[in-house]
């Protein structure tokens, strides 16, 4: 019997004490225990350079932990893969062009060696757990080409590809040198997955421009005999539970926010790592600006922030993260009164479920993305709301699930007066909208939850896109190109 097997960069490891807190965790451990499986991956730890004698990276060391019918394998990276690899090509080469932030790009010919040393390393664990008939979910960024290295070991296993962040406009891909060779990779796999039909859009054009890869019917690409299915998978999250928790835990004590103070106040929540992508600059602004324009409402709302430092070994973030927290202490000196400070930030990585307890008794969630693959924040907010008292959405038109969310109160974070002329929507909205907009944002959370987009994501995968009737046709269309 065929078992799953998945590939990340990190691994939610089995914690009795501590259960997986995100849906995409449960999500990917609900399947893998469905036939057993295993689950690959970076255990967060970083070793010292280990150098054979033909100075070729020494093979990882991988532990094993098995809990139920899933083994989880991990293992360390050395200090220079983590710092080629993961701060260097994955977030300060792609991680900048996925997200649109060309300024940003850097790119290093010895980083791009390692991240593909890293992806061949992963490949060859692949090749030595993997039965023929066993399936392979790699997911982001982290590893573009692992399929192409599995592929020259032979393997002909099902290999699928999900993005969970955005896809980059040819523009953006044309300023990356190995651009052709990335998009070479991801024609390996069977299925590539995104979060939105634009960038599926985006997919499709960078495959028939870069590669002339030629396109069949809506979601097929055909390059060098291979045929690939790019398609939109929406990430969804569990409503119902979310619910269940939130509820729950809207009564626990409060150590993050001191909300009984301001039960007097309209409550704005905003979670976000401190990354150029979130816009988090620009909520600020556009927040600073409400207060200039309606100084009705000093005292009587306060924004919530959660702003979580990441990547703090990356030059940009080191740089952003003392941006935020100048900016917030900007703000609140200008325009804090005694018993008033106009934003509460935190840099604590708050629990999940305390996190579901808090959105459920703000009256705002403000999200502000640039650019971003789904956004995940904005659904769980909505889940997590009192279905009776629902509380209001400001949502960027570049977060991907302003596709699906269209009842948000959708806004540009790129126009600082939009985003005053949403906040200022929300704060005055009566409670008939609220529950209208509420009851509609939810039904389509429950059409398609996390484990819809897990199963059709997988059942997909497990389809023969190598489709019979299109091998003969190909070839003929293939050679035919070849020859003009």
């Amino acid at each position: 019997m065929s078992k799953l097997i998945v590939l990340s960069n990190r691994v939610s490891l089995p914690n009795p004490d501590k259960p997986a807190a995100g849906g995409l965790a449960v999500a990917l451990q609900d399947a893998l225990t469905e036939k057993g499986g295993t689950w690959l991956g970076w255990n967060g730890e970083i070793v010292s350079d280990n150098i054979q004698t033909d100075h070729t990276a020494a093979k990882p060391q991988f532990g094993k932990i098995i809990d139920g019918k899933i083994e989880y394998l991990t293992c360390p990276l050395t200090q220079q893969q983590y710092d080629q690899y993961y701060c260097g090509f994955a977030n300060n080469t792609l991680w900048p062009a996925m997200h649109e932030r060309q300024d940003l790009i850097e790119y290093n010919q010895a980083e791009f060696d390692t991240y593909q040393q890293v992806n061949a390393l992963f490949a060859q664990q692949l090749k030595a757990i993997a039965q023929p008939d066993d399936v392979i979910w790699i997911h982001d960024y982290h590893f573009f080409s692992v399929a192409r290295y599995c592929r020259e070991l032979g393997m002909n296993n099902k290999i699928g590809f999900f993005l969970h962040i955005p896809f980059a406009p040819l523009s953006i891909w044309k300023c990356i040198p190995t651009a052709e060779r990335l998009v070479q990779d991801l024609c390996h796999y069977d299925l590539v997955g995104l979060q939105t039909d634009y960038d599926q859009t985006l997919c499709m054009q960078a495959c028939t421009t870069l590669l002339k890869a030629q396109k069949i019917q809506h979601s097929l690409v055909s390059y060098q005999q291979r045929i690939t299915t790019i398609k939109c998978y929406p990430i969804g999250i569990n409503p119902a539970q979310i619910q269940q928790v939130a509820k729950k835990h809207a009564n626990d004590r409060q150590d993050v926010f001191d909300l009984k103070a301001l039960k007097h106040q309209k409550t704005i929540i905003g979670v976000d790592r401190i990354d150029y992508s979130k816009g988090i600059l620009e909520r600020f602004d556009a927040f600073a600006e409400f207060l200039q324009q309606y100084p009705q409402y000093h005292r009587r709302i306060t924004e919530l922030q959660i702003a979580c430092p990441c990547r703090m070994d990356i030059l940009a973030y080191q740089r952003l993260f003392r941006q935020v927290n100048q900016t917030v202490e900007k703000i609140n000196d200008t325009f804090a009164q005694h018993d008033w400070l106009p934003i509460d930030c935190t840099n604590e990585v708050v629990p999940h479920e305390t996190l579901m307890g808090l959105y459920r008794l703000t009256d705002i969630c403000w999200i502000s993305s640039l650019r971003d693959g789904m956004n995940l924040v904005a659904k769980e907010y909505i889940a997590a709301q009192d279905p009776e008292n629902p509380g209001v959405l400001i949502l960027s038109k570049y977060a991907g699930a302003a596709e699906q969310m269209q009842q948000a109160l959708i806004v540009d974070p790129t126009d600082t007066q939009d985003m005053v002329n949403a906040l200022k929507i929300a704060v005055e909205m009566p409670l008939q909208e609220r529950l209208e907009r509420y009851q509609q944002l939810m039904q389509g959370l429950t059409t398609f939850d996390i484990n819809d987009w897990r199963n059709q994501f997988l059942s997909d995968l497990r389809k023969n896109h190598q489709l019979e009737n299109f091998k003969q046709p190909m070839r003929a269309v293939n050679t035919a190109y070849q020859l003009l």
